[in-house]
């Protein structure tokens, strides 16, 4: 138990850089976030969305199959998402965020702005 706590303040202490996006986990105390992307029918809608940079994206899967969030450059990435998952994105450097799904080759690119 305490080696866990250990870890889990080391892993809150790691300091950013400011220069690569940093991931969040929805929380359901947290405010709404600055844009919301909805997976559905092997797509992202809206394919594209700006936001300010500290803003936050989600993005819900409303299909039955799983999906991925991922940037082309690696910045962030869902990780599966089941039918009902949420993930949630907090953008923290200005620019222009291409993503696409693993999973899925065939659905079309969708992209995240972020200005100053």
């Amino acid at each position: 138990m305490i080696a866990v706590v250990v870890v889990a303040i080391a892993a809150c202490s790691k300091s950013d850089s400011g220069s690569t996006p940093t991931p969040t986990k929805p929380d359901p105390s947290a405010p709404a976030p600055d844009a919301t992307v909805n997976i559905s029918n092997f797509a992202f809608v809206p394919a594209t969305v700006t936001i300010k940079a500290g803003g936050t994206v989600q993005w819900t899967n409303s299909d039955s199959a799983p999906h991925t969030a991922t940037d082309l450059n690696n910045a962030f990435t869902s990780g599966n998402l089941a039918q009902g998952d949420k993930f949630s994105f907090k953008f923290t450097t200005p620019g222009t965020y291409s993503y696409h799904c693993l999973v899925h080759s065939m659905m079309a690119t969708a992209t995240v702005v972020v200005t100053q």
